[in-house]
Parts: structure tokens; C-alpha cells; sequence
């Protein structure tokens, strides 16, 4: 890279180690990328903090070196390289990072998701029993090699000591949450054993939280799964992206598994949403359009959901919500994640319903109280397991009106 571009004091420090800066690299593009004079297939990090190198600072740093864990990068050495700028020389970790993985696929599964929030965790109490702290963990810290191995890049915090024990993790669980799909699908696909990881995760930010307790739950909640990673040219090009301090990974979905022959699904979900009708489309009166009551189609758009997401059919989702919409992308998310399952007999039992609020002509907001029903999950490998009914719970469907009437545009808490 253009040698102008590398601050004199980094390019003098990595010099001096033997050392090329090739492209800035670290989090949030603070630090630069190197390679060894000696060795093109040799690459480390340099991370420059803002901070002057007093005794604290420098027992921190003798705590990090001494360190070794096999999902936390290591600290190689650290110095002063010019007042009130402290350099670590970090060990280059190759990858995506976790919001990268995310922006180009569908949420975690909650097999993926233990996968993940497992070796982190470990990672973390590895920083806190050297009597250390790490400070936020975001979905940029956490590098996913290439074999799967997720790793936690950022030492910044550990230096300089901003976090506390119990804040490091839960601010892991808090971005653990946001990979995972919303939690008003939680209700309608729980794995055996009854709570998902969402929903674990979201009971320990409520309550003391202590981590090996937590470690034993997330494996009781689901089996680790191997993080499904965009092929092998995305993974590469979008390292290559991250060295240079960019982010320019496209949104895509992931692939779907292939899926067996369909046709009885389809036709119950076009069947389903034939039986919407009156209320998801509009009448034609004298040549005069009337528009269904948004409460009554609130209730018939909520059945039809829970038997299209029961069929399986991602396309019947058009039937059913605004395509793109924040609810039609969460259950594009929830098919996909069922990876080869199927589900039997889930409905949405709707309780009660009753307008939310101020609605225009376009828009409408309506409050269900609803529990899904008692229903089978079907495994892949044809193993069945019966799912108890959910307890009621309240939801306000905003919905939209289109040129084929009704839709759902977003599904949120009450």
C-alpha cells in the first residue's frame, strides 16, 4: 500500500519488529495489517490505542501476554511507540467477522448459535480469572476462521480496562440475541426440552448471570451446530475486505438446503390463503373498492401465517405479508433455519383482538391475544417431538394495505 498512508510512528514500530504494513486492519479499522519482511505467508496486527503507558496500564499488559487461550487472539508484545499512543502487536486471525457472517445470511440457528456463544464465553472468563476485563463485545470482535473457530480479536478494552465482569457478558448475550431470529417466532417452532436459546439468553440478562451455569444451558438448550459461512470466495474477498478496514460484504441470503418434493404443502398453503380472501383482499362494490375490517383480517392473516409457516413454503409468505417487510423477512429467516425439519399441526389460536391505536386508510394497527397450538416437530432424520401449546401472549400486527388487499408488515411485543 501506499507507504504515505501509514502513520511514521507505525511504520518505524513495525520496521523495527521486521515487519511491512500492507492494509489497515483490527477493529473498526484502528490498527494495520502487516507481513513480514521475511516471510509473505507471515501476517500480525498492529492496534494503536490512544493512552499513555503508566504502571496500570503496563501490569494489564503483562496480564494479557501471559494469557493463551484458543479463542481469544494473543497479544505478541506491546510498546509506546509515541506519547499517548500505545501499540499491541496482535496475532492476525483470519476470517469473517461475525456481523459480516450475519449481514450475508439468515439468523443463527440455535445450533450455530451455541457453537458461538460457547468458545466466547470461555474466552471471556479466560480474560476475567487473569484478573482482566474485556469492555463491549460486538459482533465486529469475534473473527470466525475459515474451520469454523470462532475467535475473540479485540484486546483494546483488556488494556485499558473499561468493562467490569458481569458487564462483558451480558454485553455478549445482548449481541448474541440479535443474531437470533425474533423472539415472537420463538412461539412457533420450540425445540424439545421447551425454550429456545433466545429465550435463555434473554432469562439470564434478567437475572444474575454466572457463567459456567450458563455454558451447562445453552448445551441443554441445543446441540452445537457448524456455522453455516458464505462460500469460499465470499469468505476470502470479504477478509481481504476487513484487512482494508471496508465493509463491503453483500447482503444475500443463505442457501437453502434441497428440500424434498413440496406439492402437498403447496397446495395447503395456497388453500389457506384462498380461505383468507375476504378479508385479505378487497371487494368490488358498484365499482367502488371496500376495504375488509384490518381486525377481522388481522385474525385471518394470523392463521394464515401459522399454517404457511407450518407448510413450509417460503413463497406463501407473499400471500400473507408485505414481501420484504420486517415480518416477511424474519419468517423467510424461521424457514429457513428449520434446515430439513417440518411441523405438524401448529396454529395460531387467536384469543382476542381489538385496533392498537390511531390507523390511517393505509395503515392499521391491531393487538391479538394469542397462544400457538400443541404440534409435532418432524426431524430430519424422521424423528418426532411433541411440542406443548404456548402460553397466551400479546402482539400488535401493523398491517398495510396493497393492491391485494391486507397484509402484515410487522409483527412486535404489546
Amino acid at each position: 500500500m501506499d507507504p504515505y498512508l501509514v502513520p511514521e510512528d507505525v511504520a518505524t514500530a513495525l520496521s523495527s519488529l521486521g515487519f511491512l504494513a500492507v492494509a489497515p486492519a483490527g477493529p473498526e479499522g484502528g490498527g494495520w495489517l502487516a507481513v513480514a519482511q521475511d516471510d509473505g505467508a507471515r501476517y500480525v496486527e498492529l492496534h494503536v490505542l490512544p493512552a499513555v503507558l503508566d504502571d496500570e496500564l503496563a501490569r494489564r499488559l503483562d496480564l494479557l501476554r501471559a494469557v493463551r487461550h484458543p479463542h481469544l487472539s494473543q497479544l505478541l508484545d506491546a510498546s509506546q511507540i509515541a506519547p499517548g499512543r500505545i501499540a499491541l502487536l496482535v496475532e492476525h486471525v483470519p476470517g469473517l467477522t461475525v456481523a459480516e457472517i450475519r449481514a450475508a445470511r439468515v439468523a443463527l440457528t440455535d445450533g450455530e448459535g451455541v457453537t458461538l456463544a460457547v468458545p466466547v464465553l470461555q474466552a471471556l472468563a479466560a480474560l476475567h480469572d487473569a484478573g482482566l476485563v474485556h469492555g463491549p463485545v460486538t459482533a465486529s470482535a469475534v473473527v470466525v476462521r475459515p474451520d469454523g473457530r470462532p475467535v475473540l480479536t479485540d484486546l483494546r478494552g483488556a488494556v485499558l480496562g473499561s468493562g467490569s465482569v458481569d458487564g462483558d457478558v451480558r454485553r455478549w448475550l445482548s449481541t448474541l440475541v440479535a443474531l437470533l431470529p425474533v423472539a415472537e417466532l420463538d412461539r412457533l417452532v420450540v425445540p424439545p426440552g421447551g425454550r429456545t436459546l433466545r429465550q435463555l439468553l434473554e432469562e439470564a440478562l434478567r437475572a444474575d448471570v454466572e457463567v459456567d451455569a450458563l455454558i451447562g444451558s445453552c448445551f441443554a438448550v441445543a446441540e452445537p451446530e457448524a456455522l453455516h459461512l458464505p462460500d469460499a470466495g465470499a469468505l476470502a474477498g470479504a477478509d481481504l475486505v476487513r484487512s482494508a478496514g471496508r465493509r463491503a460484504l453483500p447482503t444475500r441470503a443463505a442457501p437453502r438446503p434441497a428440500r424434498g418434493p413440496r406439492t402437498w404443502a403447496i397446495a395447503a398453503a395456497a388453500a389457506l390463503v384462498l380461505a383468507v380472501g375476504g378479508w385479505g383482499v378487497s371487494h368490488r362494490t358498484a365499482g367502488a373498492v371496500e376495504r375488509p375490517d384490518p381486525v377481522a383480517a388481522a385474525v385471518a392473516l394470523s392463521h394464515a401465517r401459522g399454517e404457511v409457516i407450518a407448510a413450509g413454503v417460503p413463497e406463501a409468505l407473499d400471500d400473507v405479508e408485505v414481501p420484504g417487510g420486517p415480518a416477511h423477512r424474519a419468517d423467510v429467516d424461521l424457514l429457513a433455519s428449520l434446515r430439513g425439519r417440518s411441523v405438524e399441526g401448529l396454529d395460531i389460536e387467536v384469543r382476542s383482538a381489538a385496533p392498537a391505536g390511531t390507523s390511517g386508510s393505509d395503515v392499521a394497527r391491531v393487538e391479538l391475544r394469542s397462544a400457538v397450538t400443541s404440534h409435532v416437530v418432524v426431524g430430519a432424520d424422521g424423528t418426532r417431538t411433541r411440542v406443548e401449546a404456548s402460553p397466551e401472549s400479546a402482539v400488535v400486527l401493523e398491517l398495510r394495505w396493497t393492491d391485494e388487499g391486507w397484509r402484515v408488515w410487522e409483527v412486535s411485543p404489546s
